[in-house]
């Protein structure tokens, strides 16, 4: 077996033990509650939650303890913290974005509109899936403190997972707010990347696990790899969104230019085109409804401005700065391997 399949089998037995754990909680859950009503939104919470994900996150929060510690049932237990916290942050998000799908399935609150089964219920479902997402956002945390850690390790973890939200929260404002500017430079979306991707995505999960293991010798390496494994991450997100295969990435490759987005491969498009170039950069991202010609003709856009080869080169950048900071932390070198393993992939995949 090769060390590309043993990291793979490793990350698969990783999802599989953390699934098991999902399922053991949402049980646990289920048997405290005497409501009906209240179960059958566990239950959706359960089926949403359940439904596909790479498992990202809580497997490198087990990777940032065992770094330091070897793994053990306690970090399995407080990995599933953050997988609920992203079920709270994306049942939020899709009603933001009005988003009828989630991993091939209807979002939450199309889920739960659907299952009132009268017509009218748009409103009252959306307001069901706030109050299930700030539910499963208290369930995040109280797996995390019952996970069998020592208090101060878990105060330390606790501390940091409420810093992670406090910061994807910020970062989703400044989102948020982009929609009513003209212009978005740069340094702002690479901002926005950081406290809405790297922080919740890589940083933070890392960052928990080391503090669980009560090891707080590379915490500074771990918040550069983090960020700019993030920062990456995210950029290569963005042009999958555009350049992309929809049967790989399993949405529409024009979702991203539809909803507006100011992508780096956008805005470095924009600073390199004359005044009607920008026109036509500028009608895309508003028409909410992209045709297939002026789609085509964006890419060609961004590929004839050098913001294509920009935006590669940054990835690179970024990967260089995430694997030059993995160096200088001296743990597991099992673990390490399989971090650098990761980041190619984070980079390199197809969806």
């Amino acid at each position: 077996m090769t060390d590309i399949d043993n990291y793979k089998k490793q990350l698969g037995d990783l999802r599989e033990k953390i699934n098991q754990k999902l399922e053991d909680y949402f049980k646990f859950k289920l048997n405290e509650c005497d409501n009906e009503i209240i179960r059958d939104i566990i239950l959706k919470l359960r089926e949403f939650t359940m439904n596909g994900g790479k498992r990202v996150r809580p497997i490198l929060l087990i990777m940032g303890y065992s770094l330091f510690s070897e793994i053990d049932d306690r970090i399995i237990n407080a990995s599933i913290s953050i997988e609920m916290a992203q079920s709270f942050l994306l049942i939020h998000d899709d009603i933001m974005d009005q988003s009828d799908m989630r991993r091939g399935k209807p979002s939450f609150h199309r889920a739960v509109e659907n299952s009132l089964k009268r017509d009218g219920m748009e409103r009252i479902a959306e307001n069901i899936a706030i109050s299930a997402g700030d539910l499963i956002d208290t369930f995040s945390h109280e797996a995390l403190l019952r996970s069998g850690f020592p208090v101060n390790n878990l105060l330390d973890a606790d501390f940091e997972f409420s810093k992670i939200i406090e910061d994807t929260g910020k970062g989703q404002i400044l989102d948020i707010y982009s929609a009513l500017e003209d212009v978005y430079s740069e340094d702002r979306l690479l901002k926005l990347h950081f406290l809405k991707t790297a922080r919740y995505t890589i940083q933070g999960p890392m960052l928990m696990g080391a503090l669980l293991s009560g090891n707080k010798q590379y915490l500074n390496e771990i918040r550069e790899f983090g960020k700019s494994a993030g920062i990456a991450f995210q950029l290569y997100d963005d042009l999958l969104g555009l350049f992309g295969e929809e049967e790989k990435t399993g949405k529409s490759i024009k979702s991203d230019v539809n909803e507006g987005k100011k992508t780096l491969l956008m805005i470095r498009a924009y600073e390199n085109s004359d005044s009607e170039t920008r026109k036509f950069i500028d009608r895309c991202l508003n028409d909410g409804n992209i045709s297939d010609s002026d789609f085509q003709k964006l890419r060609k856009v961004v590929i004839d401005s050098g913001s294509l080869d920009y935006t590669k080169k940054k990835i690179d950048d970024y990967n260089s700065i995430a694997r030059t900071s993995l160096k200088k932390i001296h743990g597991s070198r099992e673990i390490i391997d399989m971090l650098d393993f990761l980041l190619e992939y984070l980079i390199k995949r197809e969806n």
